[in-house]
């Protein structure tokens, strides 16, 4: 019989994680659960893993850069006529993503005690801000913003604890909480953004 490599290894450790962690809150789950989901020895994932914690961790990375990929994907250049819209479509592209993506909504919208994933989140929010502040950009001309904070991904947190108190309310997240997180959201932007920007010239 063929060994099997560490990649595969590690990719059925992943898939078990991801089924687990899609149909539980996180904080239920345990290596030997996720040892015995992937039919592999506890002591084999242990010697990659040191916790759950740094599993769930691990599996993050790929939510994160799916993230970049809903931002790539939401904002729909020829339907930009207002600040606003960019706005919104983001939030509904990451809408979309959280009802499709179970792993997501459980991990970073419900409730567990990991340290380490909302650090690793706050962080991630940090470098999706830079990316929202350059679509912003590639679409008008904004007004000089504060230096020490960074205001698209602060609205992106905005959205995020609608969305994660609506989650842990109602184990979804609701039409009408969705279209309150858009408010949310343009009036903080609102507060440093003025009604009318003026379009990237060329």
């Amino acid at each position: 019989m063929k060994r099997e490599s560490t990649e595969q290894r590690l990719e059925r450790i992943h898939n078990a994680a991801i089924t687990l962690a899609s149909r539980r809150e996180v904080d239920s789950i345990s290596i030997y659960d996720v040892a015995k989901m992937a039919s592999i020895a506890a002591s084999t994932v242990y010697h990659h893993y040191p916790n759950i914690e740094s599993l769930i961790c691990e599996l993050m990375k790929g939510i994160f850069a799916d993230f970049l990929e809903v931002l790539d994907n939401a904002v729909i250049d020829e339907e930009v006529h207002h600040w606003s819209d960019i706005n919104r479509m983001i939030e509904q592209g990451f809408v979309a993503y959280y009802r499709e993506t179970p792993l997501a909504q459980h991990t970073l919208l419900g409730q567990h005690t990991y340290a380490s994933v909302r650090s690793e989140d706050a962080q991630n929010d940090l470098l999706l801000g830079e990316r929202v502040e350059q679509i912003y950009r590639k679409h008008f001309e904004l007004p000089e913003l504060p230096k020490d904070v960074n205001i698209f991904a602060i609205a992106l947190q905005v959205a995020d604890k609608v969305y994660s108190m609506n989650y842990r309310e109602n184990g979804q997240i609701a039409p009408e909480m969705a279209r309150e997180a858009q408010v949310l959201t343009e009036a903080y932007l609102g507060a440093y953004l003025p009604k009318i920007l003026p379009r990237k010239s060329g």
